[in-house]
């Protein structure tokens, strides 16, 4: 009888979901974890005859961890104080005014761990940030113990921590330079959007992102506006003008997407940038709906992201993931459009292509690093169970996650956190709250 191996984790479901090619359901499956990377996924009692496990949870639905493509963590101290506006309003009578008072490296640090908090506790083991003091995000990202795509915000005029845009291009070297070889760690540059930054600017930015040789995060069509005023003052759309200026490129992100024409869709195709779609977002601004089955049917690289909890008003993917597959539904009139299978890779392995990180999460395949989460189908809502994936696009909520996995660490287990205590995070941003609340 040959003798078991050790794997440091053993994570069993009644359905596994490798998210591989033909997203196949593996029941009573199982995934083993070795030094934070899977090791394999197959049988539960075909694992158990080879591995002995040092540690194992469980339970109905195990998938790869939710890609969060696009948010502004430290956002979350303004969760419900400025609703109900379009965005142009929204930025520049509450958000820019606000965040000058408030957003300081202290009060960025308390809003990103509650904000990692609820991420962790949804089933989200990685996401990406475009904000402020990204050097502390980093590090409270690192102790939580979630993986991160860092985004120094830069814009054309004084924010907190950078009172000139050249002031944030060398945050974002520095950053880049504090977190090289940090394995939950990636850096970008993240240029706001187009009504914020000059051309030269935009250009300046693809520079030293190029020089680094890190990817780009930039606000994209959100709005009507943000479209016309740049049509008016450019001669050109966002797209266009970000090609003109290098920014759009392989590995660029754009957030949003909401009003491409024909043609920038074809020239986000042919760059090789990929898209971060938050419909839950755009609704609450009333910024419109993307063409999410026309840019699958395009070709485009697509993940799902929920952007700040300001203007969501929370962190949950799940939402997300619905909105992805009903929104093309109801616009088309067609039900086979963005199938729930198609919905839920959007949340994982496209997400994780999207920031440029399939080659290490997104998939539960051997020598992936182990990012997942396991569902609790145990719900009424979540029974009977004919089908996981119809159940994860249009009947899961954040709070059915039991359990959080992030480069093979148990980060959520039985639903309590294990590597940051949620009290005293909730204690410390109702502190900065109350002031904020006399503030604005």
């Amino acid at each position: 009888m040959n003798e078991k191996k050790p794997c440091d984790l053993l994570i069993s479901g009644d359905v596994v979901l490798p998210m591989t090619s033909g997203l196949p359901e593996l029941a009573d499956s199982a995934v083993a974890v070795v030094d934070g990377a899977i090791a394999e996924v197959g049988t539960a009692a075909d694992l158990r005859t080879r591995w002995e496990p040092g540690d194992e949870i469980r339970g109905g639905v195990v998938l790869p961890g939710l890609v969060n493509t696009h948010g502004h963590a430290g956002m979350t101290l303004y969760r419900g104080l400025g609703d109900d506006m379009p965005l142009e309003k929204w930025l520049h009578e509450f958000v820019w005014p606000a965040e000058k008072l408030f957003a300081t490296e202290e009060n960025v640090a308390a809003g990103t761990q509650l904000a990692i908090a609820e991420m962790l506790a949804s089933g989200t083991t990685c996401f990406a940030d475009m904000y402020f003091f990204q050097q502390r995000v980093g590090d409270v990202a690192s102790a939580c113990g979630i993986r991160t795509l860092l985004g120094q915000a830069v814009i054309g005029f004084p924010v907190p921590g950078c009172p000139t845009p050249e002031h944030a291009f060398e945050k974002v070297r520095a950053l880049h330079e504090r977190f090289a070889g940090n394995p939950l760690v990636d850096t970008s540059m993240a240029l706001h959007a187009v009504y914020t930054l000059t051309p030269e600017l935009l250009a300046r930015g693809a520079e030293v992102a190029d020089g680094l040789g890190i990817p780009l995060q930039i606000h994209v069509s959100e709005t009507e506006t943000e479209v016309r005023n740049c049509r008016d003052e450019h001669g050109l759309t966002p797209p266009a003008l970000l090609n003109r200026t290098g920014v759009l490129r392989r590995g660029t992100i754009c957030a949003h997407g909401v009003h491409l024409t024909e043609d920038d869709v074809a020239l986000v195709r042919e760059s090789g940038a990929g898209v971060s779609l938050n419909p839950e977002s755009n609704l609450k601004l009333a910024s419109g709906i993307p063409d999410i089955a026309g840019l699958l049917a395009a070709g485009i690289p697509l993940g799902l992201g929920t952007d700040g909890a300001a203007s969501n008003n929370d962190l949950d993917m799940w939402d997300s993931v619905r909105l992805t597959a009903l929104l093309p539904k109801g616009v088309t009139r067609d039900p086979e459009v963005v199938p729930a299978g198609a919905a839920v890779r959007l949340a994982t392995a496209g997400g994780a292509a999207v920031l440029g990180m399939a080659d290490r999460v997104g998939r539960l395949a051997p020598g992936m690093r182990a990012d997942l989460c396991v569902i609790d189908t145990d719900a009424a809502h979540l029974t009977p169970l004919y089908h996981a994936l119809s159940h994860l696009a249009y009947a899961t909520h954040g709070s059915d996650v039991i359990h959080t996995v992030v480069d093979g660490r148990v980060v959520y287990r039985d639903r309590v956190h294990t590597t940051l205590d949620l009290e005293s995070t909730k204690n410390e941003v109702r502190r900065i709250a109350a002031k904020i609340a006399v503030g604005v």
